[in-house]
């Protein structure tokens, strides 16, 4: 939710002394602390609970012991009706590829600390810009028919791979983490945001800024016929019944957290939690709405589009193309990477892209996506797309032109080729170049990346998914890390499926000259990897 004019604060009181330099001191903690729009001129602060209202900052910890440190905001508070609201802090006058170092109230330390972003089409200080990116993590909040957690602990194990990797490769933390959608289960309530979110990346998200997407999840409740999920129990064929996950609305007002279906009177809580730009205030090209957005990072342009509320409604579509068109045509970043939730090509448990609809009633987005988004991603330069939904890790080619999904897509029509003219799958020293040799030296490639395991995998291929399809998208490219193999890649990659059915998350780093995106699983260890070259 973006700081609104005329939204006055309450009760902005004077910053209490701070004292002991390097660590947290006493005081009522927020029970969420985070940032968002980390540009290089200003970042936003945002925190719920707690005592403080304000926050001071400089370029130096020392100065956040001074009394009268003249560099401090006031938090503004939200007015939400019907909502435990936030407040947020605009720190502006910042100064671009620099850290900053941020007190809350008498809350200080060195993990209280950002960096912003270069002015300009370059990476940070150290070279490289590092991406951390989870989907459907939010199985923290998931529950059993007992009650108890369906899935405990794996987000928090995901995440400590995450930092396992990050220790034994030289410790550079993330610039930026993202979020795939589904962060939240079952139905992305405050409550599931805080117990599936801000209790899992504490540490984290007071340094690194955020950037989500919005996943079904996300929007609460929706409706099925009792008999596609057997549980008609007395009731006739046809009967609706509330599942998670399951909305077709296009209206966020429209979001409802329990199974009553009845629109909840705080409104949908991503957006009450998240402070998105709406008008280009890190970059890109104002969208108008926190549904979908772009930002500038150093030398990287990431979108975020919105397959969960916009996709769903033809004019919201045709709107959200329009200016997607927009700001791909203004942007001149070295790598351009797009997130969304439903993604255009899986193979996964109950998610079908090549299937109508993905055979629920609930998937239309993957096929619009891939038949009327992809063409865009790579007319305009797009090179690589991440989505979530799927709770696998699935990989394609460097593709063009795939959009087929009515017979099955031969890789060879589609993806980069190699001298021998066969797909190039980008292990090892086949790396890909931005600049496809195979289409004739034109920027009109793409790779597209599920990774929706971050909080759970699947363990067998659903009620829609052909069980001889299942994690063998045939755009997707062979995994030798899949447990099914049975010979070596230069054996024909015999019995790997196109796909990883483990817990794990992405690392993206982009230099100058190379965007290298890895899967790490629960360990740190690296289970795939490709590199595009410019």
């Amino acid at each position: 939710m973006p700081i609104r004019p005329g939204t006055i604060g309450r009760a902005a009181l004077a910053l209490a002394a701070l004292a002991g330099a390097g660590s947290v001191q006493a005081g009522d903690q927020p029970q969420r602390l985070f940032l968002q729009q980390v540009a290089p001129h200003s970042a936003i602060v945002k925190w719920r609970g707690g005592d403080a209202t304000r926050v001071c900052f400089s370029t130096k910890l020392s100065d956040l012991e001074k009394r009268n440190w003249p560099r401090c905001v006031d938090g503004i508070e939200e007015d939400i009706p019907d909502y435990d609201n936030h407040r947020q802090a605009l720190l502006t006058g910042l100064a671009p590829n620099q850290t900053y170092y941020y007190a809350l109230g008498s809350i200080r330390g060195e993990d209280y600390q950002f960096r912003t972003p270069p002015n300009s089409n370059k990476p940070p200080r150290d070279g490289n810009t590092r991406i951390w990116m989870v989907g459907d993590s939010g199985t923290a909040t998931e529950l059993n028919s007992a009650g108890l957690p369906r899935y405990p602990g794996q987000a928090l194990a995901v995440a400590t791979g995450f930092e396992k990797f990050v220790a034994a490769t030289g410790g550079e933390p993330a610039d930026l983490f993202v979020l795939l959608g589904d962060n939240a289960y079952a139905t992305g309530t405050d409550q599931h945001w805080q117990g599936a979110f801000f209790d899992i990346y504490t540490s984290l998200l007071k340094r690194t800024p955020a950037l989500p997407t919005i996943g079904n999840h996300e929007m609460g409740n929706g409706a099925l016929p009792c008999q596609f999920i057997g549980a008609c129990g007395s009731n006739p064929p046809g009967t609706l019944v509330p599942l998670a996950g399951t909305s077709v609305s296009s209206d966020p007002s429209s979001y409802s957290g329990d199974s009553n279906l009845s629109p909840d009177a705080g409104g949908m809580p991503y957006l009450n939690i998240f402070s998105l730009p709406i008008g280009a205030e890190s970059g890109g090209v104002a969208s108008g709405t926190e549904q979908y957005y772009s930002v500038d990072y150093g030398n990287v342009h990431i979108v975020s589009l919105d397959t969960q509320l916009s996709a769903r409604d033809a004019s919201q579509r045709a709107a959200m193309m329009d200016w997607l068109l927009a700001d791909l045509g203004s942007n001149s970043r070295d790598w351009t990477v797009v997130i969304f939730h439903h993604p255009p090509y899986t193979k996964g448990a109950n998610h079908d892209s090549d299937r109508a609809n993905g055979g629920l009633g609930i998937d239309q987005p993957q096929w619009d996506m891939r038949v009327e988004f992809t063409p865009i991603f790579e007319e305009y330069g797009v090179d690589v797309v991440y989505s979530g939904h799927s709770h696998s890790y699935e990989r394609s080619y460097y593709l063009q032109g795939s959009r087929d999904v009515s017979t099955p897509s031969d890789p060879i029509l589609y993806a980069e080729l190699d001298a021998a003219g066969q797909p190039v799958r980008g292990y090892g020293d086949q790396s890909y170049q931005q600049i496809s040799p195979t289409s004739g030296y034109v920027d009109d490639r793409v790779v597209y990346t599920v990774a929706g395991s971050s909080g759970k995998f699947d363990t067998n291929q659903g009620a829609v998914t052909p069980a001889a399809e299942w994690m063998r998208h045939p755009v997707h490219v062979p995994q030798p890390a899949d447990s099914l193999c049975t010979a070596a890649p230069d054996d024909g990659f015999a019995g790997c499926r196109n796909g990883l059915l483990v817990l794990g998350s992405v690392v993206l780093d982009a230099s100058a000259t190379r965007l290298t995106s890895r899967f790490i699983d629960i360990n740190g260890n690296v289970l795939d990897e490709f590199t595009i070259e410019r």
